[in-house]
């Protein structure tokens, strides 16, 4: 079964239009019934991935263009954000994935990639060969996990 995208968005590399990015990341997380604290959290991390992608992919940059995704599954949300800049460092990523404390209370500022997967319960970092990078983030969705041991119970 093929996954469509709910809503693809376009936008360029600036830090004034992250604002406009939280917001659609909060309107979308309460569509898709994500509780309160989670949606905040994804807000934060969300905006860091699209100001890591600024700062490091496009260096600073605020001409060049950031593409994001948004999905929901019967499990999950997923959020796809793409650039077209210089390739993240997968070994320098994964150090900093290493990093993650799922227990330490989330601050802004200078966080990036141990913030991301902080948040999300699935982060796939992929960068392109010679150019871009797809990070794709899920957030299981309230009950997922519960319907899915029922049903493996069911089957069992």
């Amino acid at each position: 079964m093929e996954h469509r995208d709910d809503i693809c968005v376009r936008l360029r590399s600036s830090p004034c239009l992250l604002k406009t990015v939280r917001e659609l990341v909060r309107q979308y997380m309460d569509v898709c019934g994500v509780s309160a604290e989670r949606r905040d959290e994804a807000v934060l991390a969300v905006d860091e991935a699209c100001a890591n992608a600024i700062r490091h992919s496009y260096g600073g940059c605020e001409t060049e263009v950031i593409e994001l995704a948004f999905r929901k599954r019967d499990d999950c949300v997923e959020i796809v954000l793409r650039d077209h800049g210089a390739p993240a460092d997968l070994a320098r990523v994964e150090r900093k994935r290493s990093g993650v404390d799922r227990n330490e209370k989330l601050k802004p500022g200078g966080l990036g990639v141990a913030l991301i997967c902080r948040v999300f319960d699935e982060v796939d970092y992929r960068p392109g060969k010679n150019a871009g990078n797809r990070v794709t983030m899920r957030l299981r969705l309230p009950g997922a996990l519960e319907g899915q041991a029922a049903a493996r119970t069911e089957q069992g």
